[in-house]
């Protein structure tokens, strides 16, 4: 029988287009190789191009002399569970990448003044990435017209397909919801990482962690889930835009309807709210690592009690206008630009998840465990830890970028492309939406909640999920809270497999998909933060609220038997 499905031949799949998957594309077509890039959304996207914020900042390397200063300072951020490989080859790499961010169309300025990066201990040169509109005009006019370069827009990998335990294609949904076939020797993953399973967000909606579950599935590991980064947002005047921690410095409180302090219940000693400010406003991200943080637990707690998402209000002093550096008078003119005065408006903040620190296990060139499969970007864990230093992430994305290009391009040298019967594994990929990975200990529960009475359609339990993990996997985190979020998600998973089983695999296979990568991935960060007994960087267990030497180790997670299987394990 005639196979009906398209089929495109190339060297390389990279999914992803946002830095790092502009970085790695533009290398590959500079050396000739046949290159497919495929984004959800549009050319120049993902959490790179949200505009969030007026600028994003790449932190370099001064000299020869900086490097061991600058491998202390992330080792110091990391808490004992990053890795110390990819921070070298960061630290030695970043001064001569950064001058390449013009290549891909990107403005890099370097920042007037002498300041340090979010949770560094040490100034170094920074370099700011700004007018974000005119970079995806410069990309466009870059990656549209190239031979060796093909694009797909509006379209989603469902599945690789492997043989002989390597990569040797994917499956593809384009725009229309027809089936493409992509046979190629390599697959470089750039899709970015998993804010929009979180309710509040600070992330574009297609940030949504398939990419996490294609290597997963693939057969790679995933490292570090747990430390996520959330960062204070603004609910209103302007929902879902990102406060900029540097206002902080004139801030003198965070306070409910009725002028009441929320900050002092839980702040240790009420005389050194000042103090406890100043230390907030240096870096963006909570972490449990600065006595800054009573900060975010005072504002999650209260949260949570109060079921109020609008989160509460700031009160600032009003010289926070006279500050004229850069740093601040570029994020207020900005927010000006967007209707909002820090001093004259009423703003309101509540946690919003910005980040993963933890991502694809790879080595330093952006290797997995699987022979051609790739993994850069926030999507793989490379410079950061329990905590990551500020403006490493856009720099690693250029860096690693470069580097799984470089590997890559040997690799293909040694590989041929390899024909499947395609319809056969459409059928297996298809059938893939049934493996859920249930936790057996999660399955027999009470379903004492209203809504777990209800059939839900495929939207339905996608916003549940991010409702539960925005409640229960936030800044502050129990074992009881954790616990019930995973008997929630055990919930959803029969609802789902229910639904499956009465619709065709025809309809609204992006929705199910979504939701089939949602419930494996929120069930995979739960039982992650669950099995941290201990309160380290980003990850706060209010029932373990200190570090503890016992964890200072790396959690890796993988497909086992069917299972999602978790083990600690020290850098390796």
């Amino acid at each position: 029988m005639e196979n009906k499905i398209d089929c495109i031949e190339v060297d390389v799949l990279v999914v992803g287009a946002g830095l790092a998957g502009l970085k790695v594309t533009n290398e590959l077509i500079e050396n000739n190789v046949h290159t497919l890039l495929v984004t959800k959304t549009i050319l120049a996207s993902g959490s790179s191009f949200y505009p969030l914020k007026a600028s994003l900042g790449t932190q370099v390397t001064r000299d020869t002399s900086d490097q061991s200063i600058f491998m202390q300072d992330i080792k110091t951020v990391n808490r004992e569970v990053g890795h110390p490989e990819l921070d070298l080859v960061y630290v030695q790499n970043i001064a001569d990448r950064v001058k390449e961010y013009e290549s891909i169309g990107v403005d890099a300025t370097k920042l007037s003044g002498d300041r340090k990066a979010c949770f560094a201990e040490h100034s170094r040169d920074i370099y700011l990435l700004k007018d974000w509109n005119q970079i995806r005009t410069n990309v466009k006019k870059l990656f549209t017209s190239n031979k060796y370069l093909q694009i797909l827009e509006n379209t989603s990998v469902m599945s690789i397909v492997k043989k002989d335990q390597r990569v040797v294609g994917a499956f593809l949904l384009d725009k229309d919801g027809k089936d493409i076939y992509v046979a190629t020797k390599a697959i470089i993953l750039a899709s970015g990482g998993f804010g929009s399973i979180y309710k509040h967000n600070l992330n574009p909606n297609d940030v949504d962690g398939s990419g996490h579950i294609l290597a997963l599935e693939a057969g790679a590991e995933l490292v570090n889930m747990e430390f996520i980064q959330f960062i204070p947002g603004i609910t209103s005047p302007k929902y879902k835009t990102l406060f900029g921690e540097q206002t902080l410095a004139y801030c003198t409180d965070l306070v409910d309807e009725e002028q009441n302090s929320i900050i002092d219940e839980f702040l240790p000693d009420k005389d050194k709210k000042r103090e406890m400010l100043n230390i907030r406003s240096s870096h963006g991200p909570f972490t449990s690592t600065f006595e800054s943080k009573y900060f975010d637990i005072a504002l999650m707690k209260k949260i949570i009690k109060h079921r109020n998402e609008k989160g509460y209000r700031l009160v600032f002093e009003k010289e926070l206008y006279s500050n004229e550096e850069e740093f601040y008078t570029v994020y207020l003119n900005w927010l000006q630009d967007k209707g909002v005065n820090l001093i004259r408006d009423d703003v309101y903040i509540a946690p919003f998840a910005h980040a993963s620190n933890g991502g694809v296990k790879i080595d330093s060139y952006g290797r997995t465990n699987v022979p051609g499969l790739y993994a850069i970007g926030e999507l793989a864990a490379t410079v950061e830890g329990a905590n990551r230093l500020g403006g490493v992430s856009t720099g690693g994305c250029i860096v690693f970028g470069k580097r799984a290009a470089e590997d890559c391009q040997l690799y293909i040298k040694t590989v041929n492309q390899v024909n499947v019967h395609v319809d056969d594994e459409l059928e297996k990929a298809g059938q893939k939406l049934l493996s859920l990975y249930i936790d057996k200990d999660n399955a027999d529960l009470q379903k004492n909640d209203d809504w777990t009475q209800a059939q839900l359609n495929v939207h339905e339990i996608i916003e549940k999920v991010r409702e539960i993990m925005w409640i229960h996997g936030n800044v502050v985190r129990t074992e009881k809270g954790l616990l019930h979020a995973l008997q929630q998600i055990a919930v959803l998973k029969e609802q789902f497999l229910t639904n499956i089983k009465t619709m065709k695999f025809s309809e609204n296979r992006k929705g199910m998909i979504r939701a089939r990568n949602f419930l494996i991935l929120s069930e995979l960060l739960l039982t992650a933060m669950l099995e941290r007994k201990e309160s380290r960087g980003a990850h706060y267990r209010d029932d373990f609220p200190v570090e503890n030497a016992d964890y200072s180790k790396r959690l890796y997670i993988s497909i086992e038997r069917g299972r999602i299987a978790c083990r600690f394990q020290n850098n390796k």
